[in-house]
């Protein structure tokens, strides 16, 4: 983050396309495969419920700890009626919408448990509190502290619209900081209001926050640019401490949205730049043909130039893009595996690092690592000119599409030697063995892994690869040998 936004040429993006490997993505398993709705498990039984973090309509938000592995997470539990099958409906349409985000900005969501009378959504927990909080407190922001918080959002919701996926209700509540820490990175939540959208194709239903909603959605006729107008009012909000278009009730402000411009007449604008009131001018066009699209948003030269001045440069420390550059896992089971652990057992404190290091080689911002920002991230760090990107590509682009996404590069870029202590071992290694009995079978191994990408028959071949003695199942010794085989090349160790 805050580096100079890379381009890619056709040239280069032709360069490139060699690095997509269409074959590749048609049997792979991904950090989606691991989110699955279970019925047979109970929350309790799973996790030890702690202090309630927040309520409302929808159910409640309790912090709650792993009883397996110790980890904390919050888990979002709504209430349900025996006959509610479309509030069933609606929240497991949320929970795939969180599967295929892999963002460092977007909270992550680990798995979905029912039972008789709740829906239970465990996801990552975040103790930094409210942007909204932060906002009251300090009633608005610099300019290069607001900028550095548009760039995250702004480049989450980037990463959403290249999905095919609106958020709808983007508010500065439901922006999360990860932790207390000053750098702590913002985190987009609570995408129950989320939804798929294609090209050319408008929405009708009206939904959202007043203060936040744009003039299209209150007219019945809106497509992804609402969610521009929605980061309009929060940078607004950022500098100034007040809502552009306030009133006394939801028809005073909606009304206002319609029929008012927005102002900077105020005291407080006085001190901001004309940059900061131009790039809200233009977010906050009435007519969304006008508005600029979120790509445009996340570069535009006031985000860009005013977050560098306050996002410290992050240095790239060299035993991270090391693993990434000798990543090399010996089986799919193992490396299946591993994406399991990176996306459903690591601990913030160690996964902090990797996000800290994945933004700042992301120079675009689209949540994902181009072999451009690659080459890049290896120049900085004197690697010699000759060095084979393909190599990376070939063993850390699990899916081909041509980029390491945030899932990937945490796979990649872990340092294994640590992680994969005695303990972890035997808790992963649970997390697998459904039944207890010490054994993994191909049914457990399906269920962890399987998916509507994976193959029956490539499942039994990753059972296969650690199975030595031919028993059908995998036993913890066979578990540990298979993961503890060379991870890294002999050349570039952790």
């Amino acid at each position: 983050m805050g580096n100079c936004v890379k381009h890619k040429t056709p040239e280069r993006q032709e360069t490139y396309s060699k690095f997509i490997n269409p074959k590749k993505r048609t049997e792979t398993v991904t950090q989606s495969n691991f989110i699955k709705l279970n019925k047979d498990k109970k929350l309790l039984e799973l996790y030890r419920v702690q202090e309630k973090l927040g309520s409302g309509a929808y159910g409640s938000v309790c912090k709650v700890v792993s009883r397996s592995t110790g980890i904390e997470r919050a888990c979002k539990s709504v209430k349900l009626s025996s006959t509610d099958d479309h509030a069933i409906a609606k929240l497991m349409e949320e929970v795939n919408i969180l599967k295929i985000l892999d963002h460092p900005n977007i909270t992550r969501v680990y798995e979905v448990l029912q039972d008789s009378t709740h829906l239970h959504i465990v996801q990552e927990l975040c103790t930094g509190g409210e942007l909204f909080d932060k906002i009251a407190e300090e009633k608005g922001f610099s300019e290069n502290r607001a900028a550095k918080y548009m760039l995250e959002i702004t480049s989450a919701v980037m990463h959403c619209h290249e999905l095919g996926i609106m958020h709808r209700d983007l508010k500065p509540e439901n922006l999360i900081f990860q932790s207390r820490k000053e750098d702590a990175p913002l985190k987009v939540i609570d995408f129950g209001t989320s939804v798929h959208f294609r090209p050319n194709k408008k929405l009708k239903e009206m939904i959202g926050t007043s203060y936040y909603m744009a003039p299209e959605i209150i007219k019945g006729n809106y497509d992804q640019k609402c969610d521009v107008w929605s980061c309009g009012v929060i940078m607004y909000i950022l500098l100034s401490g007040n809502a552009p278009f306030n009133g006394n009730s939801d028809r005073e402000i909606i009304f206002r949205i319609q029929t008012r411009e927005v102002s900077f007449v105020s005291e407080v604008w006085k001190g901001v730049s004309e940059e900061a009131k131009c790039l809200i001018r233009k977010m906050l066009n009435k007519n969304p043909k006008k508005r600029p699209s979120i790509f445009e948003v996340f570069n535009d030269k006031w985000i860009q130039s005013r977050s560098k001045n306050i996002t410290r440069d992050v240095p790239l420390r060299g035993n991270y893009i090391e693993n990434l550059y000798g990543f090399r896992a010996s089986s799919k089971l193992q490396r299946a595996t591993m994406s399991f652990i990176a996306s459903q057992m690591l601990t913030g404190e160690e996964s902090s690092e990797l996000e800290r290091i994945f933004r700042a080689c992301d120079e675009n911002g689209d949540g994902k690592l181009s072999p451009e920002e690659i080459e890049h991230a290896l120049e900085k760090l004197g690697f010699p000119s000759d060095f084979d990107v393909g190599k990376i590509m070939e063993e850390c682009d699990s899916d081909g599409n041509g980029f390491i996404n945030y899932s990937e590069f945490l796979t990649a870029a872990a340092n294994w030697n640590q992680i994969l202590s005695k303990e972890r071992l035997k808790e992963a290694f649970k997390e697998f063995d459904k039944n207890g009995d010490q054994k993994i079978s191909l049914d457990e191994l399906k269920e962890t892994l399987g998916g509507e990408n994976v193959s029956d028959k490539q499942i039994l071949q990753m059972l296969k690869e650690a199975d030595k003695d031919g028993d059908g199942e995998i036993d913890m010794d066979e578990f540990t040998q298979m993961m503890l085989q060379k991870i890294h090349t002999e050349d570039n160790r952790v």
